[in-house]
């Protein structure tokens, strides 16, 4: 019995860590510091900018990610996560915004942009 639950145990280790490993990962297409440009597995685009006084994530129209364009700044300190179906902006008006984190679905890979 106890052979058996370890094959089985063994087995479903070796699918779990399988299916990690062959999942694609974001394609960047363009990182200026203040700017980033990626592509998901899904084929769906998206960007990110941030200056002192404004930061946004915006979604392409292409491909076919379900996921939302997310955003949070680092001014004094870092904000929450925001989004919005294709786009979200954040504006300062006393241009405190010093970096930005930019996703394309709430558990997707984080990208940090800095104001240069």
């Amino acid at each position: 019995m106890r052979r058996r639950i370890a094959t089985v145990l063994g087995a479903t280790a070796a699918a779990l860590m399988l299916t990690t490993t062959t999942a694609s990962a974001d394609t960047i297409i363009t990182d200026d510091g203040n700017f980033i440009y990626w592509e998901r597995n899904c084929n769906t685009s998206y960007a990110g900018t941030v200056s002192k006084t404004k930061a946004t994530t915006a979604k392409g129209n292409d491909g076919s990610c379900a996921g939302d364009a997310w955003l949070r700044v680092l001014g004094d300190s870092w904000g929450s996560w925001k989004h919005g179906a294709t786009s979200k902006t954040l504006t300062s008006p006393n241009g405190k915004f010093r970096k930005a984190q930019h996703k394309g679905c709430a558990d997707c890979t984080v990208y940090t942009t800095e104001v240069k």
